[in-house]
């Protein structure tokens, strides 16, 4: 494995230590009769139930194709994150208010529980594009059902049925339990915590989000990083790794990410221990991102650690922006 490999695998120990990473803790007999083998989303069902996000049904089935409503999907990506300030209802017969209650706190565009009995749509099946409104809301922003979708598929959080548009997204169709389950591991993957919704409805562009470049000129990639990282960030390149250190954590190590550059086998080799994302291969040399395998920032200063985790939230953004610039790549 190449020395970039080596410097900048996945956050296995950082994830597990700051809740970013949603490892795959699998309960026991949580094998469905209805959840084949081959099943497209058994993996991420059992992780689901095994970190009691959803429950089975006492006939021993998941019914991954059920319809869910809100306060069911409220209910399940509240439990992945398991936030300190929530607290569950000690009345098992309104288990749904706290989770609603919680998420209008964080201004998510939910049925309030008050409106729950005058507002049948509480008890509707969910749409895919609410769905996909709750989730961009759950990650800090506003906006409206088309541009969530947007924002998701840019950001890989989901992926169209038919093409990467909200109506290939499939924006009215009913969200299914497996579907729901998928969504809630992806974001608990990539967001460190639930966050507020602002109060004023935003334009989605992906532009905005990203604005500070950065240009390979060895390889010929570029990429836009987000604007908030503005002085926030050291870039260090080293032969085929480029290192992305946030500067208040450099004491701890500081690592956000690298860029590797490495044949397929490098590639593949890393893949399989640690978490990478693929941006683009040219010939025989593949360009993707590597996570820090340890704590790259202090447990004891809560700021820099805050705003260690802020930036690390903002790596999913990279992906879309990346584009190649000129052959040196092909080249090499």
């Amino acid at each position: 494995m190449k020395k970039g490999a080596r410097a900048a695998t996945a956050v296995l120990l950082a994830f597990s230590l700051s809740g970013v990473y949603a490892s795959a803790i699998y309960g026991e007999g949580s094998a469905f009769k209805d959840v084949p083998g081959d099943f497209w989303g058994r993996d991420v069902i059992e992780w689901a139930v095994g970190n009691k996000l959803v429950d089975g049904y006492p006939d021993g089935t998941f019914k991954p194709a059920q319809a869910v409503v809100q306060n069911e999907f409220l209910a399940m990506l509240i439990r992945a994150y398991q936030p300190g300030d929530f607290k569950s209802a000690p009345d098992s017969s309104d288990w749904a208010s706290p989770y609603v209650d919680y998420a209008s706190r964080l201004g998510w565009p939910v049925v309030q529980t008050s409106a729950i009995d005058r507002n049948a749509s509480a008890r509707k099946a969910l749409t895919r594009g609410r769905a996909a409104q709750l989730l961009a809301s759950a990650s800090g922003r506003h906006y409206s059902v088309d541009d969530s979708i947007r924002y998701l598929l840019d950001v890989g959080l989901a992926e169209g049925k038919e093409e990467r548009t909200p109506e290939g997204f499939g924006k009215n169709d009913t969200l299914s339990r497996a579907e729901a389950v998928t969504f809630v591991q992806r974001l608990r993957a990539n967001e460190s915590r639930l966050r507020p919704s602002p109060g004023s409805l935003e334009v989605y562009d992906l532009s905005k989000l990203n604005t500070v470049a950065y240009a390979n000129k060895t390889y010929g990639y570029s990429f836009k990083l987000p604007a908030g990282w503005a002085g926030k960030i050291d870039i260090e390149e080293d032969g085929d790794s480029v290192r992305f250190i946030h500067r208040a954590s450099k004491a701890a190590g500081g690592l956000l990410f690298s860029i590797n550059v490495g044949s397929k086998e490098d590639y593949e080799q890393t893949s399989e221990l640690i978490r990478t994302v693929y941006l683009g291969a040219k010939g025989d040399r593949y360009v993707y991102i590597c996570y820090p395998s340890d704590v790259q920032y202090s447990l004891e200063d809560a700021k820099s650690s805050a705003e260690y985790h802020d930036l690390f939230d903002g790596i999913k953004s990279l992906k879309p922006t990346f584009q190649w610039r000129d052959s040196a790549l092909s080249a090499q």
